[in-house]
């Protein structure tokens, strides 16, 4: 065997440890793989298809995100077979690296990176000339404006990042250039819909290769409909997310083209930029390739409503819903800091303690999203159950490195004899150092927390123990238990008031540090009519009557459609990479920036 068909079965064993649909051969096909080459190492589609088109025709070119291998797919067995002569070997760029071919029976089946896109989302090209172009940017003074990873500028207000708003009540000397007036005659000609748009805010971003910008939605209430921005000097892929339903899409913005997000892109999505060095785009050919970045420029517009206000039909974003939301539920009023922690060691950690080993014992199954969270982790991460319970999730993948911490010294005890590394910890201050944890688990901990405070604690303290890009899954109940006009198991489950042995009060007074607080009693299997609540449990104990089995209280806080995400947009330095509602439980995938 030669040391080319050396390496040529190596990396066809290595492509088949990760994915064992592909199958080689050693018969002429009609595919070819080309298997070290792929998005993910920088693969010149053009150049490929420049030289296939000298020498054949070529029907599909597919390269899987992520990976370092590609496919190409030829009308004929002997058109296959007279690239993989020709090409087989050697080197198409000076730069690269001799092809390793092989014959291939198939092509697995592979999402597309690029999803459906938001409606409102409008893209025009070449907005703009070169000489305007490089007006605008003569406007610019950057010796003044420096941000961590870019430089800025703002004309009319400050654009508040963090927050995403401005301050109306302060704005700048420095108004909107006349300079920019042009480009709204030629927006009243080109999008009708947007005739009369006049900005009073402007920001402009410089972006230098490897730059960008956290996902993000601008506030509502302060911004009209729509949000303009103006790309220079260079193209971008901007990232679009609509992480309640699990949606995304890449859009190139080329160089001098306007961006127009309005309606459900303008409300319902976030969008930002990854910080990298080239993007996947489209050649003219329709197939994918790499291009590099260069210096670019944005020109992002805003109209500011005064005073804010906001009805949009997109509230998981919108600061006024939110608001509203939270003053409607000010019957469900939490307890005062000072008192949160007593209560939480009453009814949460020493019920916990009394319950472990009964509620262990409910407690067998995975559940299939945290399951593949965990199963998705690169060979070697080291990921920490914050909140672990009886170790469920610690068996899962044994190619990683597992931890789990928790407050329950009786959930411990069942850990330790099932020989899982676990030690005891509040989630408020987990005792290990910065940066050092690949990915992290909160499974039906949250929740547990008695304040607002000290549940984005909770989230920060997990951000905190994560490495940079490091990920994060966190589930808690929520306050809905009926989605889409369909039930969770937990209402399905329900049993009739005429079954229940133990009757309950509808509202418990709880005596902390000699402070009457008064929460409702939730009523188990039913809909949650309280935010803050306490949860029952009844302990199973054998050769006592059910009439007599003893009752433990549990503090919850359920959450609202959108709270979870507000949350974790407050500990800053992160992205929500995905939201979604699991089985009466609102669910995020956090990665630290």
């Amino acid at each position: 065997m030669s040391k080319i068909q050396k390496k040529i079965k190596s990396k066809q064993l290595m492509i088949q440890a990760e994915n064992n649909e592909i199958k080689f051969s050693n018969e002429p096909q009609n595919i070819l793989a080309i298997l070290n080459y792929g998005l993910l190492n920088g693969i010149k589609t053009d150049i490929i298809i420049e030289k296939i088109n000298e020498l054949s025709s070529l029907s599909d070119f597919i390269l899987p995100p992520n990976k370092s291998y590609c496919f190409l797919k030829f009308p004929s067995c002997d058109e296959a077979s007279k690239i993989l002569k020709e090409l087989n070997g050697n080197k198409l760029w000076n730069d690269g690296f001799a092809f390793l071919m092989s014959f291939c029976e198939n092509i697995p089946t592979y999402n597309d990176f690029l999803d459906e896109k938001p409606s409102g989302l409008i893209i025009i090209h070449d907005f703009v000339t070169d000489e305007i172009e490089q007006k605008l940017l003569a406007l610019l003074q950057w010796d003044e404006c420096k941000m961590k990873n870019r430089q800025v500028q703002h004309f009319g207000y400050e654009f508040i990042y963090g927050q995403n708003t401005v301050d109306f009540r302060n704005p700048l000397e420095r108004k909107v250039p006349e300079e920019c007036d042009e480009l709204w005659t030629k927006l009243d000609e080109e999008c009708p819909k947007f005739k009369g748009f006049r900005p009073d805010q402007l920001t402009v971003n410089k972006y230098s290769p490897g730059n960008g910008i956290p996902s993000h939605c601008d506030t509502h209430s302060v911004f009209e409909d729509p949000i303009i921005s103006l790309s220079l000097g260079s193209s971008i892929v901007m990232e679009f997310k609509d992480p309640l339903n699990g949606k995304h899409c890449s859009i190139l913005l080329p160089r001098k083209s306007l961006l127009i997000m309005s309606e459900e892109s303008r409300y319902g999505w976030t969008h930002g930029i990854i910080p990298k060095v080239s993007d996947i785009v489209r050649t003219k050919h329709n197939f994918l390739t790499v291009q590099q970045r260069e210096l670019r420029y944005s020109f992002t517009f805003r109209k500011l409503k005064i005073p804010p206000s906001c009805d949009c039909k997109f509230p998981s974003f919108c600061d006024i819903q939110t608001k509203i939301a939270n003053e409607q539920n000010n019957n469900d009023q939490e307890v005062d800091e000072k008192l949160a922690a007593k209560l939480e060691l009453e009814n949460v950690h020493n019920v916990y303690n009394e319950i472990g080993n009964h509620f262990s014992e409910t407690r067998h199954s995975a559940w299939p999203n945290v399951e593949n969270f965990i199963l998705s982790l690169t060979e070697g991460s080291i990921l920490l159950d914050v909140g672990c319970g009886n170790g469920k999730y610690l068996n899962i993948n044994d190619k990683i490195t597992k931890f789990g911490c928790d407050r329950s010294e009786t959930l411990l005890q069942v850990c330790n004899e099932r020989k899982f590394q676990v030690f005891n910890c509040d989630c408020l201050q987990i005792p290990i150092i910065n940066d050092s944890i690949d990915a992290c688990i909160s499974i039906a901990v949250i929740h547990h927390l008695a304040t607002h405070e000290r549940r984005v604690q909770a989230i920060k303290e997990i951000l905190r123990v994560l490495n940079k890009n490091g990920k994060a899954l966190i589930y808690v109940w929520a306050k809905d238990q009926q989605k889409d006009n369909k039930k969770t198991r937990y209402l399905l489950q329900h049993q009739s008031k005429n079954n229940e042995k133990v009757q309950l009060p509808e509202m418990a007074v709880l005596n902390i540090d000699e402070v009457k607080v008064e929460l409702p009693v939730h009523k188990n299997r039913t809909q949650f009519k309280s935010s803050n609540m306490l949860v029952p449990w009844k302990l199973k104990q054998k050769e006592v009557p059910e009439e007599q089995q003893k009752v433990f209280l549990r503090y919850y806080h359920v959450f609202e459609d959108g709270e979870l995400e507000n949350l974790c947009k407050e500990c800053g330095n992160v992205e929500i990479v995905k939201s979604y509602y699991d089985q009466g439980n609102h669910c995020v995938i956090l990665k630290k920036l």
